[in-house]
C-alpha cells in the first residue's frame, strides 16, 4: 500500500476540507435532535449540586467519568441542550484536522475517511463519549512517528483514553499489549538509555493506573453489572451467539444500511451467517496485508480478540460499539506506514503470491471500503437531516407551546421518557420508577417494567391524588378504558429511533 508523505503541507487542502467539513457538520447538528444515550449526559449533569455528585448519580451508567466531566463543564455555561452538541462537534472537527494533516493515506483517502459514516455521523453529529476517544487515540497515531521523543505524553493520552468508554479502554490495553511485544522482543528495550527505560516504565505504571481507575468507575455500586448489560451466564456462550458476535466485523467495516428512515442500527446483508462469513473473508484480507509487519499483525489480533471478546461475552451492543472494529483497521493502516516491511518469507508459495496480491492493490481495496463508507455517511446524514433523529425534541416543544407543562407530566418507557424531560428541562414522573426526576436511573433495583394496566392504575392514582389533570407521555399507544376520562392529544411517530416515537394522553377528574 502507498503510503502520502507526512505531514500534510499543503494548507489550501487541509483548511478547504475542514471548513467543508465543519459546514457539514454543524449543518448536521443544528437538525439532529438528540436521542436519550445523548442528552441523558446532559440531565444528569443538570441534576447534579456538584462533579462529586455527579460522579455518584452515573454509577449505574456503565461509562467511565471523562464525557461526564466535560459536559459538566460546559453546562456550568448554558442551559441549552445545543452547547453540548457544539462542544461534540468541536472535539470531531479537531480530530479531522488532525486526519487531515498527519494521516499517511492518499489526499483522496482522507477525504473519503472523513466524510464516511463514523467520522461524520456516528462519532460526530450522534454526541456520545465516542468523539473524545476518537479524538485522542487521533493525537496517539499522530504523535506515534516520534513515539521515541513522547515516551510520557503517549502514556498521558493513554490514561485519557480510557476514561473515554470500556471500547477506549479495550484499543488501549491492545496498544500497551503491542508495545510490550515491541519493546522486549524486538530488542528495543535493551538499546535505550537508563533515562528513557524509566520514562518507559512510568508510562505503563500510569496507563495500568488509568485502567485500574477506568474499571472501577465503570463497575456499578452492586455485582448486577451495568447499564444494558444482564448478568452472566454461561449459556450464553453458544454456537449461535459467536457467530452473531464474529458477523459485528462486516456490519463494521461494511455499514451499507437498509433503505429506510429506520436505517439506524441495520444492515444491507440480513442473514448473521453471511455476514460472519463475510467478516471472515474481510479479517483474513487484512491479516495478509499486515502479516510481514509483525508489529501491526499483533495489534490488529489483539484488538479483534478484545472487541468481539466482550461484544461474545459482556453485551453484544449495537453499530456505535461494533464500529471500534473499523477503528482498530483504520490504527494498523495508520501504524502499517510506520514500521518496515519484515524479510522474512513465507513457507508457503500459494500465500507468498497471496500476499503479494494483497500488498500490490492495498490502495484499491481500502479506497473501495472508504468509498461504501463515504456513501453510506451522505445516506445516514440526508435521512436525519429530513426525518428526526428522535421525537422526543418535538414533543416536548408541543407540550411547552401548548402549555401542557403546567400540568404533572408522567409516563413510560422510562428510558425514552428522559429524552423529553431533558427538553423540557423539568421533572415528570417516571412509573416505573415511581418517582419524579429529571434523568433516568439505571439501577436495576429502583426500576420495574410495568405493563398497560398498571401504567394507567398508577397514572388515575396520581390525578386522584392532585385532583388536576396528567399529562401522559407514553411511546406506545393506549387503549380507551371504560369510565377513564383518557383523551389522546397528539402523537409523533416520525423518528429514526424506533422507540422514540410519542403519544400524547390527558387524564382528567371525572368533574373536568
Amino acid at each position: 500500500m502507498k503510503y502520502s508523505s507526512l505531514p500534510e503541507s499543503n494548507k489550501v487542502f487541509i483548511f478547504g476540507i475542514l471548513l467543508a467539513y465543519i459546514a457539514v457538520e454543524i449543518t448536521g447538528i443544528m437538525f439532529h435532535p438528540m436521542w436519550r444515550d445523548e442528552i441523558h449526559f446532559w440531565s444528569i449533569s443538570g441534576a447534579s449540586s456538584s462533579m462529586g455528585d455527579l460522579l455518584h448519580r452515573k454509577g449505574w451508567d456503565g461509562h467511565p467519568d471523562l464525557w461526564y466531566i466535560l459536559v459538566y463543564a460546559v453546562r456550568g455555561l448554558s442551559d441549552n441542550p445545543l452547547t453540548m452538541q457544539l462542544l461534540h462537534s468541536g472535539i470531531a472537527i479537531l480530530s479531522v484536522f488532525l486526519m487531515l494533516k498527519y494521516a499517511p493515506f492518499t489526499r483522496l483517502q482522507r477525504i473519503f475517511l472523513v466524510f464516511g459514516y463514523y467520522y461524520l455521523f456516528e462519532y460526530a453529529i450522534v454526541s456520545r463519549n465516542y468523539a473524545v476517544e476518537i479524538l485522542l487515540l487521533t493525537l496517539i497515531l499522530a504523535l506515534y512517528r516520534h513515539r521515541s521523543r513522547f515516551i510520557l505524553l503517549i502514556p498521558v493520552l493513554l490514561f485519557l483514553l480510557v476514561q473515554t468508554n470500556v471500547f477506549g479502554m479495550i484499543l488501549c490495553i491492545a496498544l500497551l499489549l503491542t508495545w510490550f511485544f515491541e519493546f522486549f522482543y524486538s530488542g528495543y528495550f535493551k538499546t535505550v538509555m537508563t533515562v528513557q527505560k524509566v520514562k518507559l516504565v512510568i508510562g505503563f505504571i500510569l496507563v495500568f493506573a488509568g485502567i485500574v481507575y477506568s474499571v472501577q468507575s465503570v463497575l456499578p455500586p452492586a455485582h448486577t453489572g451495568t447499564a444494558g448489560i444482564s448478568d452472566f451466564s454461561l449459556s450464553q456462550l453458544t454456537l449461535r451467539e459467536l457467530i452473531r458476535s464474529v458477523a459485528t466485523v462486516w456490519k463494521a467495516w461494511i455499514p451499507i444500511p437498509d433503505l429506510n428512515f429506520q436505517f439506524w442500527n441495520t444492515n444491507i446483508v440480513r442473514s448473521e451467517v453471511v455476514q460472519a462469513i463475510l467478516a471472515l473473508v474481510l479479517m483474513f484480507s487484512a491479516g495478509m496485508l499486515f502479516l510481514k509487519r509483525p508489529v501491526v499483525l499483533f495489534l490488529f489480533i489483539m484488538g479483534l480478540i478484545g472487541i468481539i471478546a466482550f461484544i461474545f461475552i459482556i453485551f453484544f451492543g449495537y453499530l456505535r460499539h461494533h464500529g471500534h472494529l473499523f477503528i482498530l483497521l483504520i490504527t494498523c493502516l495508520w501504524l502499517n506506514a510506520y514500521y518496515p516491511e519484515s524479510g522474512f518469507s513465507l513457507r508457503s508459495g500459494f500465500f507468498e503470491k497471496l500476499y503479494g496480491w494483497f500488498k500490490k492493490n492495498a490502495e484499491l481495496l481500502f479506497s473501495a471500503l472508504l468509498i461504501v463508507h463515504i456513501l453510506s455517511g451522505i445516506y445516514a446524514f440526508t435521512v436525519q437531516v429530513l426525518i428526526p433523529f428522535s421525537a422526543g425534541k418535538e414533543t416536548a416543544q408541543y407540550i411547552r407551546d401548548q402549555k401542557l407543562d403546567r400540568f404533572l407530566i408522567a409516563g413510560d418507557t422510562d428510558i425514552s421518557l428522559e429524552t423529553v424531560a431533558s427538553y423540557l428541562d423539568r421533572e415528570v414522573f417516571y412509573i416505573s420508577r415511581n418517582t419524579l426526576a429529571t434523568y433516568m436511573d439505571y439501577n436495576p433495583f429502583q426500576r420495574s417494567d410495568p405493563d398497560e394496566s398498571r401504567v394507567l392504575s398508577v397514572a388515575d392514582s396520581l390525578m386522584k391524588m392532585k385532583n388536576d389533570t396528567i399529562l401522559l407521555v407514553m411511546n406506545y399507544p393506549l387503549k380507551k378504558i371504560p369510565g377513564m376520562n383518557l383523551k389522546k392529544i397528539k402523537s409523533f411517530e416520525k423518528s429514526i429511533v424506533s422507540n422514540e416515537v410519542y403519544y400524547l394522553y390527558l387524564l382528567t377528574p371525572p368533574e373536568n
